[in-house]
Parts: C-alpha cells; sequence; structure tokens
C-alpha cells in the first residue's frame, strides 16, 4: 500500500538572499542561482552546480548535515559545464571556456576529476590534460588532440567511467571511439572504435557499447549494432531525414531491444524489438505525442513522460521503487510535474524537482525511510513568483482541418477578455516544441501584462514525424497561416482586442514574426524579430551548420526547397515592400547559427524601398542565444518598450 507523505520539511539552503524587488525584467533576467543537483550514490554527499557572477562552479557538501566539504572553480576563463559522480567519493567535470569574443562559454572537450573532500585533483583528459588544477598545457596526463564527453560514470566501477572520444580532423570527419578512463589516472582501456566519424555511442549498464548512431553525408539517420564476440558492427537501421526513425534505446536480458518507433508517421511510441525477426512489440504508445522513456541507472524502463498538453508520468513497472515515489510525490504536488534528478543506489534518497507554471524551479529532497520532503534549493530565490501567471493548454483547429496544441498566459489579475496580445511562435522549427511550465525566455511577456498565445504549428517535433514533415517546404506558407489562425482563434473567443496584437520570436521565431508581418499586414501593431533568418540565401552560404555539415545544405534543400527561387520564395526579405508593420531587430554579434548579416541586409532592404528601416538591438558578444544578464535584460526591456508603444496596456 502506498503510504502518504507525512512531513514536509522546509529548510531552504539558498546561497543568495531573497529580494521583494518588483523589478520584472530584472527577475527574469538574471540566470539561475542554483542549475543543478545530485547526490553522491551512497548519500554522503550532494554536490551542487551553480553560477555566481556569470561563472559556473561545483560546491560539495557533506549530506545530511549540509557541511561544507569542497569547492571545484577553475581559474581564468574556464568553467564547468556539468559534472558526474563516478563513485561515492568522486565527480568528473567538464570544461567549459569564455574565449572572450563570446558571452557564452564553449566546450572544450577536456574532462577534471577530484574527491569529495577536495583531494586527489587531476586534469584527467584534453589537450590540456595534466595533474593539478592549472588547466595549462602539460605533458603530465592523459594529454590528446581530441574531445571527450561522459558516456556513462559506471558508478559501480568504483575506478572507471565509459567516455566517448572524437578525434580532432579536418573537414569536421572525427573518427569516435569508447573508452573506459580510469579516473584517478587517466589511463585509458576497452577501447572500441565506432563505426562512423561524428557518431554518437550508446552502452548497456555495464559499460560495454551496443550501440552508434551518426548523421551521414545524406542526411540518413543511421544506427548501427555491435557484435561484442567478434567487435563488428552492422547497420541497425537507416532512415532518410523526415521519415518515421526507430531509434535504439537499451537491451534487455533477453537479449531484445527497448526502440523508440513511430507505426505509420504518428506519434512517437515505445516498443521491444526482437532484432533476430525485426518484430515489434508495443510497450506504450500515446495517440495523439510522443512519449520519452524514464531509465533507471540499470537501463530499465520503468516509466514514459508524454505531454499531451501538461506533462504527466506513465509507469511501465509500478512497483519500480522510482515509479512508487513519483505516484506519492505526485500526490503531495497535484498542480505541477515531479522530476527526479539524482538518486542514491538504493533509492532510499532521491532529489527532484517540480515543474510548475506559476513558480520557478526549486530542488527538493525524498527521504524513503522517513517518509520526509526537504526543499533544498531554490534556483531563483529573489523571483517575485506572484507575477506568474497559469499556462492553459488550448487546442485550436486551422483553416485546413489540422489539430493544433498550444497555450494561452493571461496576465495575473485580467479579466481574461479584450487583452493586448503576443503570439509567440517557438524556434527550431523543426524538433523543439512549446510545453508547459515556468517559461524563462518569454514569460516576461506576460508578466508584464500582455496576454501570450504560444502554438506548437504545423513543424513543430513532439508529434510525430508526419506532424513534423507537414512544415517541410511551408515555412512561408501553411506554418505562418498556423499563426495566423491561432490569433483569430483568440479574436472570436474575446480574448484579445483585435486592434493590439503583436508577435514576438527568436531564431525561427524570429523568421515568423517578420514573414507574419509580410503575409498580414493588417493584423500585427508590431512584431520583434530575434536572431531570425530573414535571408535563406544567406542561410544557405554562411551559417555554421551550412558550413561546416556535409548535410546542413541537404536539410535546407529538404524544408525550404532545392532551388534558389524556392530560398527566394521563403526568405522575408522578399516581401518587404509588403510590411508595414513597425519592427525591432534584435541579434548576437557573434551569431554562427544564423549569421548578424540576416538583420543587417533586413535593414538595407527596407531602404532600399524608401521605408524607415527597422531598429536593431546588437547583443554584445552573444552567440545565437542571449546568455549574459546584462543581454537579456536589455532584450526584454527592449521588447516590452515596443510592445507598450503599440499594444500598450
Amino acid at each position: 500500500m502506498r503510504r502518504s507523505i507525512i512531513n514536509i520539511l522546509l529548510l531552504c539552503f539558498c546561497f543568495s538572499t531573497f529580494s521583494s524587488s518588483a523589478d520584472i525584467i530584472e527577475d527574469f533576467a538574471k540566470n539561475p542561482d542554483i542549475i543543478n543537483a545530485k547526490l553522491s550514490p551512497n548519500g554522503d554527499y550532494i554536490g551542487i552546480l551553480r553560477e555566481v557572477e556569470g561563472k559556473r562552479s561545483v560546491v560539495i557538501f557533506k549530506f545530511p548535515s549540509m557541511q561544507f566539504s569542497s569547492f571545484l572553480q577553475y581559474p581564468d576563463r574556464n568553467e564547468i559545464g556539468t559534472f558526474w559522480w563516478v563513485n561515492n567519493d568522486r565527480i568528473v567535470a567538464d570544461v567549459r571556456t569564455d574565449y572572450a569574443q563570446y558571452e557564452d562559454s564553449r566546450s572544450t572537450g577536456e574532462l577534471f576529476a577530484m574527491n569529495a573532500d577536495g583531494t586527489k585533483r587531476i586534469h584527467l583528459y584534453g589537450y590540456r590534460a595534466g595533474k593539478g588544477i592549472t588547466l595549462t598545457r602539460t605533458n603530465k596526463g592523459n594529454r590528446e588532440r581530441a574531445s571527450a564527453s561522459m558516456t556513462d560514470p559506471l558508478i559501480d566501477e568504483e575506478k572507471y567511467a565509459l567516455i566517448t572520444i572524437y578525434r580532432w580532423s579536418r573537414g569536421n570527419r572525427n573518427p569516435v571511439e569508447s573508452a573506459w578512463i580510469n579516473v584517478y589516472t587517466g589511463q585509458q582501456s576497452k577501447q572500441v572504435r565506432a563505426p562512423a566519424v561524428n557518431a554518437d555511442i550508446i552502452a548497456d549498464p555495464t559499460g560495454t557499447v551496443r550501440f552508434a548512431f551518426h548523421i551521414d553525408d545524406d542526411q540518413n539517420a543511421v544506427n548501427y549494432i555491435r557484435d561484442v564476440e567478434t567487435n563488428s558492427w552492422e547497420v541497425f537501421n537507416k532512415t532518410p531525414y523526415g521519415d518515421a526513425m526507430t531509434t535504439p534505446i537499451a537491451l534487455n536480458s533477453e537479449g531484445k531491444i527497448f526502440v523508440k518507433h513511430s507505426p505509420n508517421g504518428g506519434p512517437y511510441g515505445i516498443y521491444m524489438m526482437d532484432p533476430a525477426k525485426g518484430a515489434l512489440e508495443e510497450i506504450y504508445q500515446h495517440d495523439r505525442v510522443d512519449s520519452s522513456v524514464w531509465l533507471d541507472r540499470f537501463d530499465t524502463p520503468f516509466g514514459v513522460v508524454t505531454e499531451d498538453g501538461k506533462p504527466e508520468f506513465t509507469a511501465l513497472l509500478t512497483e519500480h521503487p522510482l515509479s512508487q515515489i513519483i505516484a506519492q510525490l505526485s500526490e503531495v504536488f497535484p498542480a505541477g510535474f515531479v522530476d527526479p534528478t539524482s538518486a542514491t543506489r538504493d533509492y532510499s534518497l532521491v532529489t527532484f524537482s517540480v515543474v510548475q507554471d506559476t513558480k520557478t524551479p526549486e530542488i527538493f529532497l525524498f527521504d524513503a525511510e522517513r517518509n520526509e520532503i526537504t526543499s533544498l534549493f531554490d534556483s531563483r530565490p529573489w523571483f517575485n513568483d506572484t507575477t506568474l501567471a497559469p499556462m492553459e493548454p488550448i487546442e485550436i483547429t486551422a483553416r485546413d482541418g489540422l489539430e493544433l496544441q498550444g497555450y494561452l498566459t493571461l496576465p495575473v489579475g485580467s479579466s481574461g477578455k479584450n487583452l493586448p496580445l503576443v503570439i509567440v511562435p517557438h524556434g527550431g522549427p523543426h524538433g523543439p516544441r512549446d510545453t508547459w511550465g515556468y517559461q524563462y525566455f518569454e514569460g516576461f511577456i506576460p508578466a508584464s501584462g500582455y496576454a501570450m498565445l504560444q502554438i506548437n504549428y504545423r513543424g513543430s517535433g513532439g508529434y510525430g514525424p508526419d506532424f513534423e514533415n507537414a512544415g517541410h517546404l511551408q515555412w512561408a506558407g501553411k506554418m505562418q497561416d498556423d499563426l495566423t489562425d491561432s490569433v483569430q482563434w483568440a479574436i472570436q473567443q474575446g480574448i484579445a482586442d483585435p486592434e493590439r496584437i503583436c508577435i514576438f520570436g527568436w531564431s525561427y521565431g524570429g523568421y515568423a514574426a517578420v514573414m507574419s508581418a509580410a503575409k498580414e499586414p493588417d493584423l500585427y501593431k508590431c512584431a520583434v524579430a530575434g536572431a531570425g533568418v530573414y535571408d535563406q540565401e544567406v542561410q544557405y552560404k554562411k551559417s555554421d551548420f551550412a558550413q561546416n555539415t556535409r548535410w546542413g545544405k541537404k536539410y535546407i534543400d529538404k524544408v525550404i526547397g532545392p532551388t534558389k527561387a524556392d530560398r527566394v520564395a521563403a526568405s522575408p526579405i522578399t516581401y518587404v515592400d509588403q510590411i508595414k508593420t513597425p519592427i525591432l531587430l534584435i541579434h548576437g554579434e557573434q551569431d554562427a547559427r544564423v549569421p548578424i548579416k540576416h538583420s543587417k541586409d533586413l535593414q538595407k532592404a527596407f531602404k532600399a524601398t524608401g521605408k524607415p528601416k527597422p531598429r536593431l538591438i546588437k547583443l554584445r558578444a552573444e552567440e545565437h542565444s542571449p546568455r549574459t544578464e546584462k543581454n537579456k535584460a536589455l532584450y526584454m526591456s527592449e521588447t516590452i518598450k515596443f510592445f507598450d508603444k503599440y499594444i500598450g496596456t
């Protein structure tokens, strides 16, 4: 019988002093104090990944006393991206470096290790590897011209972890291998060469490499399976981009494979495959949205998560300790979604966060033996949660009959009728989708008094390959119509004032903002476009993925069209003469994914037609998405000023 939680302790170990500041923009712009918390396998320690003054570090406390144990912070421009417990007493952390011209740091492919008490520190792997914390070039240690990533910390192996190594080479065709690495010395063993360049490797719970995955030069997704006895690889399946993939997840004890599979182009579900026969057995399939499997540390699928409006956990193994714990905790937090973030080996202690729409993320501890919850860390202790409004899942029908899901967020205290409204198309566009919960990037809009509409237009991820493929070749067509139909729905429902509607978006959302202004010049009173693709020719020739991958241009051919005429027709810059909506442009100076040339060329196009050129706000040293608090505050404050000017509350 499931027990109820008998006690909740609000013992928050916070690093910042709570502020009651009414400055909404400042609240949203500040980076979180706490990024993650992870228990050691036996629960004697807890490691905290935090950010202070724009730099990430790890603090380790003894648990449960919360007595300080050690601190890991790299010198100079180096910082930690994430970390892993590799046994009861030792962590491995990766290395990121700020290269000055960028506001965000970049992974260097290096690994660093230390004990929980701060001893036995070693620069474990990388081009600067050696003993100590200097992170300078040295002949000591495991120094190689390659990048490494953690594949499996192998917490039961005590001295070893499984890493994936990407050997540096010209032309971005990096040979890949896996290796067991001694987390005290850096010595490697049990190397396995991947069957293809730039491949991702998947291992079973014993650290034995079983699968590999990569995108080939023709943009096919290729899965390989490894024969452990002969150390040979064979193609498991090969899928052209956009087609329904069957992707391996894990193996069971009988040699059968858990896979992610889309039957007939519908939502992805979880299936069991017999590799000898190729037969599929359904484990879990949702009829509307994709399913994501949750694995325990033995790679056993114990549950799935779906988001048909709000996220929901469904147990596959109802007797699994984590399934039972999630069920208990969900009764305590009925308005949120319980997301376990770490656990001890025996699941007696579990850290978890609760995804909510009206509260910023917190990290809690569940003590199964005491049946007790403790509030550990508030990621944003300064934040005034009363400014956050509920996100209501909605469904609309597009003009061609396609069903679309999305979210409507009304300002706190509003009547819900005849409001100024901002539609916010998500970026991507193919793969990502809007989800329910705290909106760190765009939540400042409803908090500032504007209704916010988010829609998962055709082409979004999360609904199966057919839904995503429906957006191919439709960037300037039906994908825009979906946005228009969503706004018209809000008007017809009496929610939106038809004279006070704007659009805001980033990346593809920035593209959609300008294209919507061109296609619907009388619908939008203003448009704010961040880091948008405005000229598909520029994207085809100048973007990082088009230049640095062999499949980048083929992707553009697939989703935009294979000819220059297709790219011109799908470019907002082509339709500048139709635009009469005031536009504000925002762009990172160092954006390689969508170069700032897009925004500068759009300004020139306006000038060439005799129209005033849109103002361009340049985010100093930022790449595709803003990282620094200063730049985030800038884009948010200037966006709200623009809305206030044209549709002010």
